[in-house]
């Protein structure tokens, strides 16, 4: 069960069961149009996803283009991770405006294991797309 706690320089944070800094942890990739299915960051202890937030700072103009995040175990193609979220992140959206991400309702899903990666998977051609995707853990 995390904990709050009082970090060193008087700011607070969560501490999960198994210790660590206390701190939200953001995951960040910034994308352009030739990234590609990657895996943004892989867990060293468990954490729990807070919140996913993107921004497309160019949108794309190739038609419909876009990506799901997803959880992968260890020796799982990324494409046959589990959405963390639901509906997907459109890099065709408005130029300069945030998407805020559905998470999912099932818990489990929202829980990363030691070893779990997070990935970026694309859907479409992302033709002059560019912005960012911020993954927010904590601790669990």
């Amino acid at each position: 069960m995390p904990m709050i706690r009082q970090n060193a320089d008087s700011s607070f944070g969560i501490e999960g069961s198994a210790g660590g800094d206390g701190g939200f942890i953001p995951v960040t990739l910034n994308y352009i149009a030739t990234t590609v299915d990657c895996t943004m960051f892989t867990a060293d202890r468990p954490y729990v996803v807070k919140a996913i937030r993107g921004r497309v700072d160019v949108a794309g103009t190739g038609g419909a283009c876009t990506a799901t995040i997803r959880k992968v175990p260890s020796g799982t193609a990324l494409t046959s991770g589990t959405a963390l979220h639901t509906g997907t992140y459109n890099l065709v959206g408005t130029a300069a405006t945030q998407q805020a991400l559905t998470l999912s309702t099932t818990d489990s899903v929202l829980l990363l294991a030691a070893g779990d990666s997070i990935c970026y998977d694309l859907t479409g051609t992302a033709t002059s797309a560019v912005g960012s995707i911020s993954v927010t853990l904590n601790p669990a």
